[in-house]
């Protein structure tokens, strides 16, 4: 599975202009956001608006592919697990299978215990929770992810790798090799320069910005790449500085940038 992830395509896309330049690119699927990150808002809202629900539903049915995951419930002391029912219940309208969680909860127990119960409220409707730690968040590494996740003790709720949040907490390969079999669901995957943002504002900018195709920065892609299962669903997030591509443009070079580097690795393998 191959995914255009939801920031790869501009900010402020309409979800089946999104759709439609996935398709075009090749891509077999694409990520939507039903919820904006904290301090940010939505350009295109989809919970409560049925028409773009139903024009979501059959733009997938027309062009072949489908909702891979959607963003981003940020958990913090405040959060209201009932309230967020309507949120679950779009996501099944979409046929997703993967929400986006991450957390700003200082009480890391509290966190925890806000995560199972989100779990416990989306399995009814057979959504998977992909947990994303960021080096901004409570959750800042792929060793707290693992031990937040495991703790919440939910079998939908598992983790969602992202490769430059790996690399800017500190992260390797050998640090993904250590976490239990199963638990990451897919693999959000760019490149990155080598210099690692040393504040929060510029670790953000780089994140919804600045990050690079795969096989254009310094990452460990190929080492990460040997110890992942061969199978992992693969969402590409690569938004770039470049403002005056079109989401079809983002695309067309997103998805040549992923065969690309999919084919070289491939054939480094023999």
């Amino acid at each position: 599975m191959k995914s255009f992830a939801y920031l790869s395509a501009g900010a402020g896309c309409d979800p089946v202009e999104e759709l439609e330049a996935a398709a075009a690119a090749g891509f077999d699927a694409a990520g939507l956001r039903l919820v904006a990150p904290l301090g940010l808002s939505l350009e295109h809202p989809i919970v409560g608006q049925p028409q773009t629900i139903r024009a979501i539903r059959e733009a997938c049915d027309r062009l072949g592919v489908k909702v891979f995951d959607s963003e981003v419930i940020t958990l913090t002391a405040d959060t209201d697990v009932q309230a967020l029912l309507p949120v679950l219940a779009t996501v099944r309208e979409l046929d997703c299978d993967y929400l986006q969680v991450t957390c700003e909860d200082t009480d890391w127990q509290r966190g925890v215990d806000q995560f199972g119960a989100l779990c416990d409220a989306a399995q009814p409707f057979g959504i998977r929770l992909a947990y994303e730690f960021m080096r901004w968040r409570t959750v800042k590494t792929m060793q707290q992810a693992a031990q937040f996740v495991t703790a919440a003790g939910r079998p939908n709720g598992g983790i969602v790798l992202d490769t430059l949040h790996l690399s800017r907490s500190g992260g390797s390969p050998a640090d993904v090799a250590a976490v239990p079999p199963g638990l990451i669901y897919y693999v959000q995957l760019c490149d990155a320069v080598a210099e690692i943002p040393q504040t929060d504002d510029a670790l953000i900018r780089e994140a919804r910005g600045g990050r690079l195709y795969p096989g254009d920065g310094t990452l460990w892609l190929d080492a990460l790449f040997d110890i992942l299962p061969p199978d992992l669903p693969i969402s590409i997030e690569v938004p770039t500085a470049d403002g005056a591509a079109s989401v079809k443009e983002r695309a067309t070079r997103a998805a040549a940038a992923l065969t690309r580097w999919l084919d070289r690795q491939r054939g480094a393998k023999g």
